[in-house]
């Protein structure tokens, strides 16, 4: 047996069932060897980058291992924006590189060192360098993708590939135990049940850590029992967002009231966020003199943004109902919620919005009508873009934290095409809405023919202003010419057409049935052009940037 036949068996027994790739020299034999014996199923992306980030999408919506493969050189150093971004969700990615062989140490696309460049941008790599540490770099692999620790790279380099294993018998065996759920030590949850009982006013912040444990039950049952209100990061929007006090998104894209809420309160229970300065808005929820009581299953999470009172090192489900469980032996009955957040719930109001259409369409009109049009209880978002995924993400609301991704985490645009495909692979027949910018949707448009070749029911929203919006926005504050900010655009709906979807046009408000075409068809995929007035800006745009800039 060969190396890659190995590694194939192993892949194939661990249950993966589909590989996103762009294919090359080093990466071609494996993929045949996935797809004809073990009758994996093959997506051809059209860039390394898509590949990953189909990858990463699929794990995402999924929960399970999103496979991808590159070949040696340029296919490998094209992948690393979308590995860095699958290492800030901690998605479970396995990345099969392929690599210059050793034996030909002059090999030009042998010159990138990929071991180095994994691990500084996976943050966990193996090399294959040899037939006989098969198993180990089985077990490395699997260990840390089962374990939901991020993306893993898989290097192989091509003459190893086809060494022979000394065991003419191997079979796979997996090399790893299963993960064990760590409760939290008992004295932690003492003291953190001795602090949140005294509370008058606690509030439950909830982040990416606990959505992917799906501790929303159990996070629901404890807020229940406090009264408090939950918000959540982000990344974890829609948790929790059928419980009465869901406050929605913490931070600068989030709302005032949901800031403010946060901010008055004196204990915050904190489950799985890191508390950064985005999601805290720059440390206005800190306020108050507030307690923390922070739960994560990452060693290294407690105190970085933020003083914690108690800090509970555990999954997120588990100390959660630890927690609960603590609280209802010592007594205290359930409580009602505080009568001032109530009231203030009931007269929460949506702020009126003054549209500024100019000569095509604010951007926030077009949202806030794609909020009320799409479906409330299945929706699927996919967001990117600078300006244009602040003005949707600070608008549009999920059912679950299972339904809404971004492409923006590692600050980059054009990553949320390529998770979209893998949200369409990955929920057969749902149909997925990825709403973006024109510039970053030209960044990796060439992979919306993927969509066309496997028919995938996906609607891209193109807010389009002919420019990058985000700096075109900072560079009216800084008063240089913004001709430097434009990019003319193609005709997106015709780009669908020459691709083979279906494609519309919104040029004003009066053109919104368009839209409402556009919502309408059930199969296939199909673009929206949206040509938006490009000088409205958000608030929260320009604080963000400052920050930025600050931080630099």
């Amino acid at each position: 047996m060969k190396v890659l036949e190995a590694i194939s068996a192993a892949i194939a027994a661990e249950g993966i069932d589909r590989i996103f790739a762009v294919m090359g020299d080093a990466n071609q034999d494996i993929i045949v060897e996935l797809c004809e014996k073990h009758g994996l199923k093959y997506v051809h992306a059209h860039h390394e980058t898509a590949a990953i980030g189909m990858a990463d999408g699929y794990s995402r919506f999924t929960g399970k291992i999103g496979l991808a493969a590159t070949t040696q050189g340029p296919g490998y150093t094209n992948a690393t924006t979308s590995l860095v971004l699958a290492r800030l969700h901690r998605s479970p990615v396995l990345m099969l590189a392929g690599h210059a062989s050793l034996r030909d140490p002059y090999n030009p696309q042998g010159m990138v060192d990929q071991d180095a460049m994994a691990k500084l941008t996976a943050g966990a790599t193996v090399k294959i360098d040899h037939a006989n540490n098969v198993d180990y770099c089985l077990g490395e692999a699997f260990r840390q993708l089962k374990a939901r620790k991020g993306p893993f790279v898989f290097n192989l380099p091509q003459d190893v590939q086809h060494n022979v294993l000394p065991d003419p018998n191997w079979t796979y065996r997996p090399m790893y135990k299963a993960k064990v759920l760590q409760p939290p030590r008992p004295e932690d949850v003492a003291e953190a049940a001795k602090i949140v009982a005294g509370a008058k006013k606690p509030t439950i912040l909830c982040g990416l850590g606990a959505a992917q444990s799906k501790a929303e039950p159990e996070v629901q049952k404890l807020a229940e029992y406090l009264g408090a209100p939950v918000a959540t990061t982000l990344y974890a929007a829609g948790f929790c967002s059928q419980y009465p006090l869901y406050l929605g998104i913490s931070g600068g894209l989030g709302s005032d009231f949901t800031v403010d809420t946060l901010a008055e309160s004196d204990v915050m229970i904190v489950v799985g966020a890191s508390l950064n300065e985005w999601t805290t808005h720059f440390g206005k929820i800190l306020e108050n003199g507030k307690k923390i009581i922070q739960i994560d299953d990452r060693e290294d999470a407690f105190g970085w943004f933020a003083r914690v009172a108690v800090g509970l090192e555990a999954d997120a489900k588990i100390a959660v109902a630890a927690l609960l469980e603590r609280l209802k032996e010592g007594g205290k009955p359930a409580r009602q919620p505080d009568a001032e957040t109530v009231q203030k719930f009931k007269q929460r109001k949506a702020p009126g919005i003054s549209y500024d259409d100019g000569k095509t369409v604010d951007p926030r009109r077009v949202a806030s009508y794609l909020e009320d049009k799409l479906p409330k209880r299945d929706r699927i978002l996919v967001f990117d873009g600078g300006h244009a995924a602040m003005v949707t993400c600070q608008t549009m609301s999920s059912p679950s934290a299972d339904n809404w991704a971004l492409g923006l985490d590692f600050g980059a645009i054009g990553q949320g095409l390529s998770i979209a495909l893998g949200a369409c692979f990955a929920r057969p027949g749902k149909r997925v809405t990825h709403l973006t910018a024109d510039a970053s949707f030209m960044m990796n448009v060439s992979d919306f023919h993927t969509a066309v070749s496997h028919d995938l029911p996906l609607t891209v929203i193109v807010f389009n202003d002919n420019a990058v919006g985000q700096e075109r926005h900072d560079l009216v504050h800084k008063g240089f010419p913004t001709k430097y900010a434009d990019v003319a655009q193609p005709d997106f709906e015709k780009l669908a057409v020459g691709f083979g979807a279906k494609g519309f046009r919104v040029d004003k408000p009066d053109d919104f049935g368009e839209i409402d075409k556009a919502l309408a068809v059930t199969d296939g995929p199909v673009i929206v052009n949206v040509r938006i007035n490009g000088d409205v800006e958000l608030p929260v745009s320009w604080e963000i940037a400052q920050h930025l800039e600050m931080t630099e």
